[in-house]
């Protein structure tokens, strides 16, 4: 079974729906810190009960989210001037019907079983977060398969591998970029004291951000369908504590790794597309061509004594798509046209050979 959240926005409330929705939800936090006292719709008040066991060893209190259960909460298709989707929301003692707008026409998405929701409050604005569900068989056969290295200087690099192709890709060079940006605006910001105006450039920050890791992984995992790969990511684990130097580990710290690599996977498996993790352990210090140890003399540089100099990205991503056919097999996962590590590597060296003067550095 495989889940996914849909974030729909509930738009064009009157005044006394609001009122109805913001003491609802007022309610169901107020219960959480102990007041027994308020009106609470029954079911929410077990949910409320239930998240309280939850959150009995947490330190600091948190506005938390609504739960409506998946039996209360009901979607209908109704072709209005103001939306073409409304939703039932259970409040005291009664239901009330909200018009939501969904994102990126995922309404289709409404198809799949209906678990838990969640009412959240943002900005005065009010949002159901959906949560879907769905049976996925993963498949087992392959015709090729896509390597990713998530680097420093490049959020992601992909290699994808076949006995007679390699297509090689770079992913979110912009984030870098933005991430210093605005950790360089929040240092002016607290110069001043404008607390108000770093929480706010934070939420841009991270709106942009996610934006750019939901089209990276959304391309990856539309190139694994469409040439039936399988995915192989590097394995995380470690790596901010691999970072040397003070300034290259402020910069690996603040790099969303984490976050894209989940988004990755659900979308992977949203599709039937497994994804694995192999350790990287070596992998940005050895030339993928030669086997050698070679230097880094700076982030994005990868200088091996025997060949040449290439892309350390690049590097790291070819060690990755070479190590991962010694290790996925192992789980049960067959290639239409198995790929052998030495073609695979005749085919790497000759478009390393080919494009090593254009590569990005």
């Amino acid at each position: 079974m495989i889940r996914k959240t849909i974030n729909a926005k509930i738009i064009g409330l009157t005044n006394i729906k609001r009122e109805k929705i913001s003491k609802e939800y007022g309610n169901f936090n107020e219960y959480l810190k102990g007041n027994r006292e308020v009106d609470l719709y029954s079911a929410t008040r077990q949910q409320a009960d239930r998240l309280l066991w939850k959150l009995r060893k947490a330190k600091n209190f948190r506005k938390q989210p609504l739960i409506i259960r998946n039996d209360l909460i009901k979607i209908e298709k109704q072709n209005t001037k103001l939306s073409n989707y409304w939703c039932r929301i259970p409040i005291y003692k009664k239901s009330i019907w909200v018009a939501i707008q969904f994102p990126n026409n995922q309404e289709e998405l409404l198809r799949c079983s209906i678990r838990e929701s969640k009412l959240i409050c943002k900005n005065n604005n009010y949002f159901i977060f959906i949560t879907i569900q769905k049976e996925v068989g993963l498949k087992k056969k392959y015709n090729g398969i896509i390597a990713i290295d998530l680097g420093e200087r490049y959020m992601a690099t992909s290699v994808e591998l076949s006995n007679d192709s390699v297509n090689i890709k770079f992913y979110g060079k912009e984030v870098r970029g933005i991430r210093r940006h605005y950790s360089w605006l929040r240092k002016r910001l607290g110069e001043k004291k404008l607390l108000k105006v770093i929480k706010r450039i934070s939420d841009k920050e991270n709106r942009k951000i996610n934006d750019i890791l939901h089209k990276i992984s959304r391309q990856i995992v539309n190139d694994a369908e469409e040439s039936n790969s399988v995915i192989v990511l590097g394995e995380l684990k470690g790596i901010r504590k691999s970072a040397r130097g003070k300034r290259f580990n402020r910069i690996v710290s603040n790099m969303p790794y984490y976050k894209l690599t989940k988004y990755i996977e659900y979308k992977a498996n949203w599709k039937g597309i497994q994804v694995f993790k192999i350790n990287e352990r070596g992998t940005s210090h050895t030339c993928s061509r030669c086997g050698s140890e070679g230097k880094r003399p700076h982030q994005g540089l990868f200088v091996c004594p025997n060949c040449s100099e290439y892309n350390a990205d690049l590097n790291g991503c070819m060690n990755i798509a070479k190590r991962s056919l010694e290790y996925i097999l192992r789980d049960g996962v067959q290639l239409a046209e198995p790929i052998t590590l030495k073609v695979s590597e005749n085919l790497l060296n000759l478009f390393v050979e080919s494009v090593k003067l254009s590569l990005p550095l």
